[in-house]
């Protein structure tokens, strides 16, 4: 029989307050806890080192310190309940060895938002069996690509008609000096496998028209995100969000574009978060009877300037959205975020007051059956 090995969690900091009082600092998730103990307490967590299996630290706390046997595995417990110590997990069914060491960190963060470091392996399992659809491979879809990448996923489609230019390398973070001309979707698929060359990486090197059939290309996908901004973001959006909606599968509308070069975007939950036609409904209600002004200057630059920050804080936004859904660290229809705007002058953070359409046409009760 095989006995539980104990180790002080690695993102909680303790420390003694009054000699009476042991203070928790969470530091992944930023909270605080207290507990009265008492010294022969002290005395059990300075022998829990990753190492010792109950067994052992029963004997130790009952031979040095005259502890009974219960009342060891009760605080043992305890503390394990309130996520102070976890057992020590050598399972490499979950992970391989060399993923295990590769993703440590990672997996210690996921770790700390469950009981014990089992769950933060199979959260990891969940990244790296995922499969990701991204429409678009412009500055925001390559940072998300390369996130993604960088946390896990290991399987990857990648859509777009664009191919690179030499403005490309002021915001691709994939850009790569003698690749102009070539398809964006092979430059960051390159890129891709740079990070992780086990990665598999498809590439569709068409554009989005309006005859074109998408559902075969996003069925068989755990997760679709959009940054494809030609020939309109609100049209790709649309059209893409129906199908996923269709086939209840996630996505994400992702932000920086025109002149919403950092906003968060918007992670979509078929019939639990607000959907594309819901935000379409809310836009066309806040701007009833808005005209935009005759803009002063006849011939304009036809792309908008911006920054790569901006492109990056607008990827890393939504791959934190991803994340959490992908491997369920929270409870998304409680914590999900609607489009927010990250105001360039102050950085202030806005979001929008969008809410689900009960009669939404797309998810709603006035869906079409």
């Amino acid at each position: 029989m095989t006995y539980p090995i104990y180790k002080i969690k690695d993102s909680v900091d303790l420390f003694l307050s009054d000699e009476k009082y042991l203070m928790a600092y969470y530091m992944n998730t930023r909270q605080r806890k207290s507990f009265r103990i008492n010294e022969w307490t002290v005395h059990l967590l300075e022998i829990i080192d990753g190492e010792k299996n109950i067994n052992e630290l029963v004997k130790v706390m009952q031979d040095e310190y005259s502890v009974a046997p219960e009342d060891t595995k009760d605080v043992l417990i305890v503390m394990e309940k309130n996520r102070i110590i976890t057992k020590v997990e050598k399972d490499c069914s979950i992970l391989s060895q060399y993923d295990q060491e590769r993703y440590d960190r990672q997996i210690n963060y996921f770790s700390e938002f469950f009981s014990e470091d089992k769950a933060g392996l199979l959260a990891q399992k969940k990244l790296m069996q995922s499969r990701i659809l991204i429409f678009g491979c412009g500055a925001v879809g390559g940072d998300i690509a390369e996130e993604l990448a960088m946390a896990g996923v290991q399987n990857f489609t990648l859509f777009d008609f664009d191919t690179i230019e030499k403005s490309d390398l002021s915001r691709h973070m994939y850009y790569e000096k003698g690749t102009e001309g070539y398809a964006k979707t092979e430059v960051l698929k390159q890129r891709l496998l740079e990070v992780d060359s086990r990665l598999q990486v498809t590439c569709i090197n068409k554009s989005l028209k309006p005859e074109e059939n998408i559902e075969d290309i996003i069925i068989g996908h755990d997760f679709v995100i959009n940054t494809l901004d030609e020939p309109y973001i609100g049209y790709t959006s649309a059209k893409i969000s129906r199908v996923c909606v269709k086939h209840n599968i996630a996505h994400y509308i992702a932000g920086g574009f025109d002149a919403h070069l950092a906003s968060t975007g918007e992670i979509i939950i078929p019939f639990v978060t607000p959907c594309v036609e819901c935000y379409a409904g809310h836009f066309k209600k806040t701007l009833a009877g808005w005209k935009p002004k005759k803009h002063p200057v006849a011939h304009r630059y036809r792309d908008i300037g911006g920054l790569a920050s901006m492109s990056l804080f607008s990827a890393s936004f939504a791959c934190v959205e991803i994340i959490k859904y992908i491997t369920g660290l929270v409870d998304m229809e409680d914590s999900f975020k609607v489009r927010g705007e990250l105001l360039f002058n102050d950085l202030k953070l806005t979001y929008l007051n969008v809410e689900k359409n009960p009669n939404c046409p797309v998810c709603g009760k006035g869906i079409e059956k």
